[in-house]
C-alpha cells in the first residue's frame, strides 16, 4: 500500500501512523524506540546512572556529547531507550525528582527522534511493507511533487461573514471538496458529505469546528487562523523539521526552525542543555549602545514620486548569517584560530568549522532558491515557497530571542552589524550609478534615475559583488505615493504605488490592515486602482480630481446610513500577546470571553460584538467618519500636490524602459 506519511502518535511498541491514502487517512503501527536524555549531577557518574536502571523494557547507556555554549568539549550522558514511551518518561522524571540527573536533549522530543531512526520525514509519499515503511521520493529533494491529498473547507456563516464565535447561530455552512461548492442549512448534513468524499484534510476555524465536530471523522482538521502557512505549507514544514502533522499544525515559526537546528545539533552531538548560561562578555555602555541596533531604515520625504524602482535583497538577513558563519557558539568562541570581526560591533566570528545555525539557515536559503528557480508553476509550490520564506524571516529574530536554543544576543548584533552595511552599501552604489535613493528600509531601496550610467541590472551585480547577497528587482512603478505621518515626516512602512507591470503594490496602509472596515478599504483600494491608470505625472492630476466624486458618494451614503452593518464590523485580536488591547476588547477580557479575535460594530449604544447584533442596528456615524478621514490622510492631496510638485517629474519620460 503507498500513501502520504502526515502524523504519527507514540504508543507501547511503536509508533501509530496517519497516511493518506486513496481511499482516505488509514492508520499502521510500526516498531520503534524512545529515547530520553540525563545528565548526570555532581555526585554521579554516567556509569553509575546507567548500571543502576534494571528494567526488562529499558536499555541504558552513556554517549559523549558536547557541551554548551561553545560545543568543544565532551560530557558523559545517560541514554535510557525503550519501547515503551509512558515507562520511559515515568524513569525519567523518577530520577530527576530524586536529584540523580536532570534531563536534556528534550527538544524535539522523543517522538520525534523516533520518526528519526524511521528515516522518513512526515509529508513524504511512503509505501507501506512488513517491515515499516519506505519512502517513494527523495525526501529532501525541494521539488517533489505535491503530494495527492484531497483538502476540503467548511466555513460557518452568519449575517456578517464568517462566525466569530462558537456561541454565534450560523445561518449556513459553506462546504468546498472535490470541484463542488454546496451550501447547506444542516451542519450535520455537511459533516455526512465530507465523509462520503473523505478527504484527508478539511480547513475549518475553530469557531465552525466547535458547532459540528463530533470527533468522529478520519481526516485532520486545519485552522487558518492558527496557521500563517496554507496546508501544503505545512506539508513544507513537515518535511524541513521532522514534526508530525499535530505537532506542525498551529506551531510557532520557532518550533519548526527549532526543530530542524535540533536535528543539525544531534548529528554533531550537540547537547541540548537550556540550564546553561551564555554569559555576554564586559563591555561598555558606549559599545553597547553601538551593538544595539535593528537593521537601517531612512526616513523617506513623504510625497508622490515619479519613475520609481525598488531593489529587494533576496533573504538577507539569513544569507548574511550563512555567509559570515553567524551562529551562537562561533561569536565570541574562545578557542578560536580563524575570525573576522563584525563591522561596527567588534565581535569575533570564528571562522574554523561551520556554525550550526549559518547551515541550517543557509540551507533553507538554496532550498527555497531551488523552489522559485524551478519554474514550477503549480501555486502549491509558491505556497511552499511562502512557508520557508518564513522560517528564513524568523531565523534571524530567534538568534536574539532568549528562550531559544541556539540563541545569542552578540550573534544577534553582528547580523544586524552587516545588514546595515549592506543597506549602506546599496545606496553608496546606487548613488554613484546616479540615481537618487528616496527610501530604504532594512533590506529593500527605492531609486529613482536621475543621470543614470548603469542599468538597473549592472547595478543589482555591483553590490551583488561587494556585499555577496543576490539582488531581485521587486518591482517597478510609474509612481509612488509615500503618506505623510502626523507629525510631519513620510511613515517607514507605509507606501503603495502603480506598477508597470501592471496592478498595484500596498504597504502598511489601510487598506491591508486586518482591523480595517470592509467599506473603508474598499473605498481606499478604489481611489489608489483609479490612480494607478495615469501614466504620466500631469495626467495624474485630473485623475486625482475624478476620484473626489466617489469619495464624496461613500461620505454621503455614510452620513445617511446607508452602509450595511456587516461592511463596518471591526476585527481585533484580544487576549494573551496583544500589549495594548483597545478598551473594549479589554471589557471583553474581563468578562472571561474566550476568543482569540472578535468581530464588533461601533453602534449608537457603543461597540457592541457581532453576536449580539442582527445586521440592522444603527452605526456610530460620527465614529465611522472619524475612520474615514484617516484613511483619506493616506492618500494624495490637491493641495499637496500643488504645495510640493510630483518628485521626479522632470526625469520623466526619458529614463523609463532605459534602466
Amino acid at each position: 500500500m503507498e500513501g502520504v506519511f502526515l502524523d504519527a502518535k507514540p504508543v507501547r511498541g511503536g509508533l501509530n501512523l496517519a497516511i493518506a491514502v486513496e481511499e482516505g487517512i488509514t492508520y499502521t503501527r510500526v516498531h520503534a524506540v524512545f529515547k530520553a536524555y540525563l545528565k548526570p549531577s555532581p555526585y554521579y557518574t554516567p556509569e553509575e546512572i546507567a548500571n543502576g536502571i534494571h528494567h526488562d523494557e529499558i536499555e541504558a547507556w552513556v554517549e559523549d556529547w558536547l557541551k554548551p555554549p561553545w560545543y568543544n568539549e565532551a560530557t558523559g550522558v545517560v541514554v535510557i531507550a525503550s519501547e515503551n514511551p509512558s515507562l520511559l518518561n515515568h524513569v525519567s522524571r523518577t530520577l530527576e525528582a530524586k536529584g540523580v540527573a536532570r534531563r536534556v536533549n528534550e527538544y524535539p522530543g522523543p517522538l520525534v527522534t523516533a520518526i528519526w531512526e524511521l528515516g522518513v520525514p512526515p509529508g513524504t509519499r511512503v509505501k507501506l511493507t512488513a517491515k515499516g515503511i519506505e519512502p517513494l521520493e527523495d525526501p529532501g529533494d525541494p521539488l517533489y511533487e505535491p503530494p495527492p491529498l484531497t483538502i476540503a473547507s467548511l466555513e460557518a456563516y452568519s449575517w456578517h461573514g464568517p462566525i466569530s464565535a462558537p456561541w454565534e447561530r450560523a445561518d449556513y455552512y459553506l462546504l468546498e471538496c472535490c470541484g463542488l461548492r454546496l451550501k447547506l442549512r444542516d451542519p450535520y448534513e455537511a459533516l455526512d458529505i465530507l465523509d462520503s468524499m473523505r478527504p484527508h484534510i478539511v480547513v475549518s476555524r475553530l469557531e465552525t469546528r466547535h458547532q459540528i465536530d463530533t470527533g468522529r471523522h478520519e481526516w485532520l482538521w486545519f485552522d487558518p487562523t492558527r496557521n500563517l502557512v496554507s496546508p501544503w505549507g505545512i506539508i513544507e514544514w513537515m518535511r524541513i523539521s521532522w514534526l508530525p502533522y499535530h505537532e506542525a499544525h498551529g506551531a510557532a515559526i520557532g518550533k519548526v526552525l527549532t526543530a530542524a537546528e535540533a536535528r543539525e545539533a544531534y548529528k554533531r552531538r550537540f547537547l541540548l542543555d537550556p540550564g546553561t548560561p551564555r554569559a555576554e562578555s564586559f563591555r561598555s555602555l558606549r559599545m553597547m549602545t553601538a551593538a544595539d541596533m535593528a537593521g537601517a531604515a531612512r526616513i523617506p520625504e513623504p510625497g508622490l514620486y515619479w519613475n520609481i524602482i525598488q531593489l529587494d535583497y533576496s533573504s538577507l538577513y539569513p544569507s548574511l548569517i550563512h555567509i559570515h558563519n553567524i551562529s551562537s557558539e562561533t561569536v565570541e568562541r574562545p578557542t578560536c584560530t580563524s575570525y573576522k570581526i563584525a563591522p561596527g560591533v567588534g565581535h569575533r566570528i570564528c571562522l574554523d568549522e561551520p556554525g550550526l545555525v549559518s547551515i541550517v539557515l543557509g540551507r533553507l536559503v538554496e532550498r527555497r532558491a531551488r523552489i522559485k528557480s524551478s519554474g514550477m508553476r503549480d501555486p502549491r509550490v509558491k505556497e511552499r515557497s511562502e512557508a520557508i520564506k518564513w522560517i528564513l524571516v524568523s531565523g534571524f529574530g530567534y538568534l536574539g530571542y532568549r528562550n531559544s536554543l541556539f540563541g545569542s544576543i552578540t550573534a544577534y548584533e553582528c547580523v544586524t552589524a552587516y545588514a546595515r552595511m549592506a543597506l549602506s552599501i546599496a545606496e553608496e552604489e546606487a548613488e554613484r550609478a546616479g540615481y537618487m535613493v528616496i527610501h530604504s528600509i532594512v533590506d529593500s531601496i527605492f531609486i529613482q534615475p536621475v543621470e543614470p550610467e548603469a542599468t538597473v541590472e549592472e547595478l543589482m551585480e555591483r553590490i551583488r559583488s561587494r556585499v555577496g547577497v543576490p539582488l531581485k528587482l521587486e518591482a517597478r512603478y510609474y509612481w509612488l505615493y509615500i503618506p505623510p505621518t502626523r507629525k510631519g515626516p513620510g511613515a517607514v512602512n507605509k507606501y503603495y504605488g502603480s506598477l508597470i507591470d501592471g496592478g498595484v503594490k500596498l504597504k502598511g496602509i489601510m487598506a491591508v490592515r486586518r482591523d480595517t472596515p470592509e467599506f473603508i478599504a474598499r473605498l481606499q483600494r478604489a481611489v489608489i486602482n483609479i490612480l494607478s491608470r495615469a501614466r504620466d505625472p500631469y495626467s495624474f492630476t485630473q485623475t486625482l480630481s475624478k476620484t473626489r466624486v466617489i469619495i464624496d458618494v461613500a461620505m454621503e451614503a455614510l452620513r445617511e446610513g446607508r452602509v450595511p452593518l456587516r461592511l463596518l464590523t471591526i476585527e481585533r485580536r484580544v487576549g494573551e500577546g496583544v500589549r495594548r488591547p483597545q478598551a473594549y476588547t479589554r471589557r471583553l477580557l474581563e468578562q472571561g470571553l474566550i476568543v482569540d479575535r472578535v468581530k464588533y460594530v461601533v453602534t449608537k449604544r457603543g461597540p457592541q460584538p457581532v453576536w449580539e447584533l442582527s445586521g440592522e442596528e444603527e452605526y456610530d456615524t460620527d465614529y465611522y467618519m472619524r475612520m474615514l478621514e484617516s484613511m483619506l490622510l493616506e492618500l494624495p492631496s490637491q493641495q499637496e500636490i500643488a504645495e510640493v510638485g510630483i518628485r521626479g517629474a522632470k526625469t520623466w519620460p526619458q529614463y523609463i524602459g532605459n534602466t
